[in-house]
């Protein structure tokens, strides 16, 4: 190819176009790491979740529990079976998979955070047995945030749930919270299932659940239908109130009691949303305060970019939950802007050239 043999040398041409990469790569090297909002609390709620879960796991080993390789792949100890006495339902095993990890409680400490919670206010919680793992990092998530919860739990849970009956979540929770693992634990319990009721479990199964209760030293919340047992969970929360009152709603799975036997959006209501629902959602938003919905936890996951039913679990403070890359805009335009000037210089010296070119012919 023959160079250039105008005004401008092709040489000139060439330096240009080397100082034009220099000035990429001075702009590509601006890339660094950018830490999330609430980046420290993440991090502690992340961590204090993952030693829980393998505080559970060295527990079942030591107790001779058989852990299923297949259905329960990262062997953590907290995917229960397919069927059992106290099972009050279907449950997707992938949105139980995709629970254990322990970054979903930096996902728990930014619903909170976006709710509105400060240090020192109150939480009212929702727990079933369908979720332990994600139970456990709501109190986790709470904890590092220096919030204070007032948990209430349906003690049945879906397949794939805490649905061992001699080792129901509130045995999980009790167990860590004599270990010093964690220092909040449920108030009052239910049976859980169809209207909170137990309905649909075997009279063997709701008998188990209330031992489970009983040998937890709870107090179990009895209604004779779902009203009231919405009812009574409100009694107990306000009576349980902290004096700044709660700041947020915390609801996870699919309680009758908690969502009124009806799906509602996961993420944050709020308080203008949903207000005619039934249960202990609806009462809270009436109220005022935010509602945290923790179902469709698949979905829930994507959303915020952690992965679906990972295999192995992901490294605590991993992903954009808790940082992103970005690249220096100032820098980049300055850059940007040096290079358009000297772009500018050569095309008017080569107009220029050509424009005299032109005149001359016409001389």
């Amino acid at each position: 190819m023959k160079l250039r043999t105008e005004q401008i040398p092709a040489y000139v041409l060439i330096i240009i176009a080397v100082f034009a990469a220099v000035i990429c790569c001075l702009a590509l090297g601006t890339r660094q790491k950018s830490y999330a909002p609430n980046f420290g609390s993440k991090i502690t709620a992340a961590q204090s979740t993952r030693r829980i879960m393998e505080r559970i796991k060295e527990k079942q080993n030591a107790e001779g529990v058989i852990i299923d390789p297949i259905n329960d792949p990262n062997q953590t100890g907290f995917i229960g079976s397919q069927h059992s006495l106290i099972t009050t339902e279907y449950g997707e095993l992938e949105a139980k998979l995709t629970s254990l990890n322990p970054n979903f409680s930096a996902l728990i400490v930014q619903l909170l955070k976006d709710a509105g919670v400060k240090p020192g206010d109150g939480v009212a919680i929702s727990f079933s047995g369908s979720f332990p793992a994600l139970n456990l990092a709501v109190i986790a998530a709470c904890e590092a945030l220096n919030l204070k919860p007032v948990i209430i739990t349906s003690v049945g849970a879906s397949m794939w749930g805490a649905n061992d009956p001699n080792f129901t979540y509130l045995d999980q929770e009790k167990f860590l919270f004599d270990n010093g693992l964690i220092k909040h634990r449920t108030r009052s319990a239910s049976i859980g299932g169809v209207e909170d009721l137990g309905r649909g479990l075997s009279p063997e199964g709701r008998e188990l659940i209330i031992k489970a209760i009983a040998r937890n030293g709870l107090d179990e919340i009895k209604a004779l239908d779902l009203d009231g047992s919405v009812q009574t969970r409100m009694r107990i929360y306000l009576n349980s109130a902290p004096p700044v009152g709660y700041r947020a709603f915390v609801n996870v799975g699919g309680g009758a009691a908690a969502l009124g036997g009806v799906d509602l959006p996961s993420g944050i209501i709020e308080p203008n949303q949903n207000i005619m629902n039934r249960g202990v959602a609806g009462e809270f938003l009436r109220r005022g305060v935010p509602v945290i919905n923790l179902s469709d936890i698949s979905r829930l996951a994507q959303i915020h970019n952690l992965p679906i039913a990972p295999i192995p679990l992901p490294p605590v403070g991993r992903g954009k939950l808790f940082y992103d890359f970005r690249y220096s805009v100032p820098l980049a335009a300055i850059l940007a802007a040096i290079m358009l000037v000297i772009i500018f210089i050569v095309l008017r010296l080569d107009v220029d050239y050509y424009l005299k070119r032109i005149f001359k012919k016409g001389a």
